[in-house]
């Protein structure tokens, strides 16, 4: 329950404060014949059948809510009410209404020319005040003479009577319903604001007032070209019988009002109804009065609730024929706080300011700040904030009063956070709720957390022992920490208490531990806790994991890396249990994972298990990226991957100082049994170019490196290092020595951004497709019998090798057995010197045209 409570200015005004809810006696005047047109399309059809003609003379017709061209058409958002009931617009006439025709039959008395006229009758005559006639003029606006003609055969004309085109006039009743054209069926939402039709009143004199109202005659005068639509006829109805005039309430209590009103002149009423609402909406003529038959002019409104305001209206019960007044003017008032037996506040329904709840106090003694705040609230937009530095004084919140605070049921619970741990929010009670010093303390909570979470509620039970007289509150600790608290209750004590301070220990890659602090009086039945992958708490009928007699346990069967929410409560017996206490989240450990292994970077961030990590800096450009796009020479254009398909190396600042040179990514732990030959592959880009262009062109600052080193648990060796260039994207294959053969590793790749003390911003470096495999490299001599039309020859070779079908190949790359590639050749000649390269074992790794390659081992003597 949202309590409000007024200051005593606020309260006095609203006391006496009367609406603006008129006590005319508004009453639509049924038309029983004198319509000539059907200009409003309803039902399923095309316009030009559910209408007869247009409104403005160029083909165009009202539409109303429920017309469709088609039964599968879209309804419309817009249009004449479906009722064909207009309720009026006009600020001076709340409350009054108009009756249109059926939209199935002529609802429009339409005069297109001059002189053109049509009388309107109604059904039932009546005497009236003034006349309201609802009209629009199409294509233009007109002028009409309009006769009023009373049933003892006399009348009063009204000439000038003007009628606004309905596009864009003042003094209109409704607006905004749309139109279409008859011709093709095109509809016009008219943007909320048009066509219009418009009211104009028709003052009767008083000589005329007691005269029933036979039927009413318009002529068109104007000459111009628009074109009248009369469409309906309301009047404030005369009557001998008015209504009273409302006097100021009287004494209020938290469920009644006295209210008392004075008899208009010349009225003499039997009695008197009442209607009430919370809302300030008047009541119709035929609403059923919540007090009827009231004699005398004053009674008690009973039974109302606690802070609420209430609108209240009278009317007068005559004898004779007008035997009831039209509701007089409205009367509100608010009833006083009363005690409560619940209580629940989120603060939702106020403004942010130096306030407090209806039926709240605050007590500032001299200095400190309470506000209701809009900063980072528990729920929905709004929290209680209480501040006071070192040398301020603490501020207190004092709580509704409540009729069962020393009953012992009841407890009060909130959820709480502080700006800056740890920090005590003091809750106790005050038994003069405007006098600090009467505070007595019940409980010091200790507020460890800096946010709102589902495991930041804090309770305090209230003891019998408390005064009758007293009220809770809650002031904050005089030490420069802001104190926030929200969602706070005042409710019954469950019967079963849930546990607390759940926590993980020990979380392995299947397991986790987890304990909990007991409650103060320890569930017979022990513990239930519950986990699950996503962040839906469990409900009272959810299904336990698992249970436990002790305050600690270890849940089993989880799966590797892999984040679970963790839920505890108490089982007090197999049918009282307590609420879930929770979420905690753990991540479960990463398993050694098997060869083969291979990871792309197609996800657009960090794979599972994966470490991203600088033991010098954390700065993001010090880090390896995987969202984005890589610049320069390592462009969208140059290296044909798209942003988030790799990682990457920013070379951009800092490309100096601690961390330029430890820029490290770290495979996951694999497992390397059942490789009789264990191989490294990826691929890489790195085109040190200042210009996007596909040309390498690097310039005079350093050459970034990228390095691969192996560590089997001895510690990290260097496998492979290179600082070159290209325009492409080039594979690296590294045999592992055989002593690897069965072992767990881990790859780190790392990018040193500062080789020889002169990093800059063009080098950017990309990985991707990263594999553990057996070494697909055949025996020395030998290649893929799929492949064998190109040969590396002589092998042995000396200075020179050659290639066969030099003219399917793309390129050719030379790496020692560490996997080091020493020389790459782009679009090769049938001949390569190899004279600089020593005696010993070499790779050749061949790419041809067609995107294929493999490898080739030869041997130089």
């Amino acid at each position: 329950m949202n309590l409000k409570l007024l200051s005593r200015a606020m309260y006095m005004g609203a006391v006496l404060a009367a609406s603006n809810a008129a006590a005319q006696n508004f009453q639509p005047m049924l038309i029983s014949s004198g319509f000539n047109s059907d200009v409003i399309a309803n039902g399923v059809g095309s316009s030009a059948v559910t209408t007869s003609t247009d409104v403005d003379g160029v083909s165009f017709a009202f539409v109303s809510r429920d017309f469709q061209l088609t039964s599968s058409s879209t309804p419309l958002t817009y249009g004449l009410p479906s009722d064909g009931i207009v309720n009026s617009v006009v600020s001076t006439t709340p409350g009054l209404s108009y009756k249109l025709a059926s939209y199935s039959a002529n609802n429009s008395l339409k005069l297109a020319n001059q002189n053109d006229s049509g009388t309107i009758t109604f059904s039932t005559p009546i005497a009236a005040f003034k006349l309201y006639m609802l009209a629009t003029s199409g294509s233009g606006a007109s002028t009409v003479t309009v006769t009023v003609n009373f049933t003892d055969n006399t009348s009063q004309t009204f000439t000038g009577v003007a009628v606004s085109d309905w596009y864009n006039g003042t003094g209109f009743a409704i607006q905004g319903f749309g139109r279409i054209n008859r011709t093709n069926d095109t509809l016009e939402s008219g943007s909320g604001t048009n066509p219009r039709l418009y009211q104009t009143l028709l003052t009767l004199d008083a000589a005329n007032q007691t005269k029933p109202i036979q039927s009413i005659t318009i002529t068109k005068t104007s000459t111009a070209q628009g074109y009248t639509n009369i469409f309906a006829f309301s009047a404030d109805a005369y009557s001998t019988c008015a209504p009273p005039t409302l006097n100021a309430v009287g004494t209020l209590t938290a469920n009644s009002a006295a209210v008392s009103w004075t008899p208009a002149t010349g009225t003499t009423a039997t009695t008197y109804d009442i209607y009430y609402s919370t809302t300030n909406i008047p009541p119709a003529a035929a609403a059923t009065p919540n007090l009827p038959g009231v004699s005398g002019t004053s009674t008690t409104i009973p039974g109302l609730n606690p802070n609420t305001t209430y609108y209240y209206w009278v009317r007068a019960n005559c004898s004779g024929a007008a035997s009831q007044s039209a509701w007089s003017f409205s009367g509100t008032f608010k009833t006083l706080c009363g005690a409560m037996t619940s209580m629940f506040e989120d603060f939702e329904s106020y403004a942010t300011g130096n306030i407090v709840p209806d039926c709240w106090a605050r007590i500032i003694d001299t200095n400190g700040s309470q506000t209701i705040t809009s900063t980072t609230p528990a729920s929905g937009v709004r929290n209680i904030y209480q501040y006071s530095s070192t040398t301020q004084n603490p501020t207190t919140v004092v709580l509704p009063q409540f009729s069962n605070i020393n009953a012992g049921t009841h407890w009060l619970r909130l959820k709480a956070r502080v700006s800056t741990a740890t920090g005590t929010l003091n809750v106790g009670y005050v038994t003069d709720p405007a006098n600090s010093s009467t505070f007595v303390l019940l409980q010091a909570l200790s507020i460890s957390n800096t946010t709102y979470s589902s495991t930041s509620e804090y309770s305090v039970i209230v003891p019998s022992s408390v005064p009758s007289n007293a009220r809770l509150a809650i002031r904050n600790t005089a030490d420069g920490k802001s104190y926030y608290y929200d969602d706070v209750y005042w409710e019954p004590l469950p019967s079963c208490f849930a546990p607390s301070a759940l926590t993980s220990s020990n979380v392995l890659a299947n397991s986790a531990g987890i304990s909990w602090t007991a409650p103060a009086s320890a569930p017979a039945g022990g513990y239930e806790y519950y986990y699950s992958t996503n962040t839906t708490a469990p409900t009272a009928a959810t299904t336990a994991s698992g249970s436990s007699t002790a305050t600690s346990t270890t849940i089993n069967g989880l799966s590797p890396a892999t984040t679970y929410n963790i839920w505890i409560r108490s089982a007090c017996s197999s049918s009282n249990k307590s609420t879930w206490w929770g979420p905690i989240s753990v991540t479960t450990a990463c398993a050694t994972l098997s060869a083969p292994f291979s990871q792309t970077f197609d996800n657009a961030t960090l794979p599972n298990c994966w470490t991203n990590t600088n033991p010098g800096s954390t700065t993001a450009n010090l880090l390896w990226k995987f969202s984005g796009s890589a610049d320069y020479g390592a462009n969208l254009a140059n290296n044909g991957r798209a942003a988030g398909t790799y990682a990457w190396v920013d070379a951009s600042s800092p490309y100096s100082g601690a961390g330029a040179n430890t820029v490290q990514l770290v495979t996951p732990s694999i497992n390397l049994t059942g490789l009789t030959s264990p191989y490294i592959s990826f691929e890489w880009f790195k085109n040190h170019s200042t210009s996007t262009s596909t040309t390498v062109s690097p310039s005079t600052y350093d050459n970034n490196k990228l390095t691969v080193e192996v560590n089997s648990g001895s510690g990290w060796v260097s496998l492979w290092s290179d600082t070159s260039n290209s325009n492409q994207w080039r594979p690296v294959g590294i045999p592992l020595p055989s002593s690897y053969i069965g072992t767990t590793i881990q790859v780190r790749f790392t990018v040193d951004k500062n080789v020889n003390g002169n990093g800059y911003f063009y080098d950017d470096v990309l990985l991707d497709n990263v594999e553990v495999k057996q070494n697909p490299v055949l025996a020395t001599g030998e290649v893929s019998a799929a492949k064998n039309t190109v040969k590396v020859y002589p092998n042995p070779f000396k200075d020179t090798v050659s290639i066969s079908d030099i003219e399917k190949v793309k390129s050719l790359s030379i790496s020692d057995v560490s996997g080091r590639i020493i020389k790459t050749v782009e679009n090769p000649s049938k001949e390569i010197n190899v004279s600089t390269l020593n005696s010993g074992l070499y790779l050749f790794i061949i790419r041809l045209k067609d995107g294929s390659q493999y490898t080739v081992k030869a041997i130089k003597n």
